[in-house]
């Protein structure tokens, strides 16, 4: 699987709507990151750093409504 802008989008859109949890989201980055079977792969740089500083427990703290809200306005800039 391709991990896109788009689908980063998605996944904020899901955690601002409270679909999913702040833990769901570390989850996926954490699969994506250390995925050893090559099922996910990332679309592009700025893809990889986003799911990088999911998975970083020293960063999963500023993972909240508002700083999801900023950096979901900013990849839909970017798209």
């Amino acid at each position: 699987m391709n991990i896109t802008r788009t689908e980063l989008i998605k996944i904020c859109d899901r955690f601002l709507e409270d679909k999913i949890s702040k833990e769901e989201m570390i989850h996926f980055a954490t699969s994506v990151m250390f995925d050893d079977e090559d099922k996910y792969e990332c679309d592009d740089e700025i893809v990889e750093e986003i799911l990088a500083q999911w998975d970083n427990v020293h960063t999963q703290h500023k993972i909240n409504k508002l700083s999801i809200q900023f950096l979901r306005n900013t990849l839909s800039e970017l798209n």
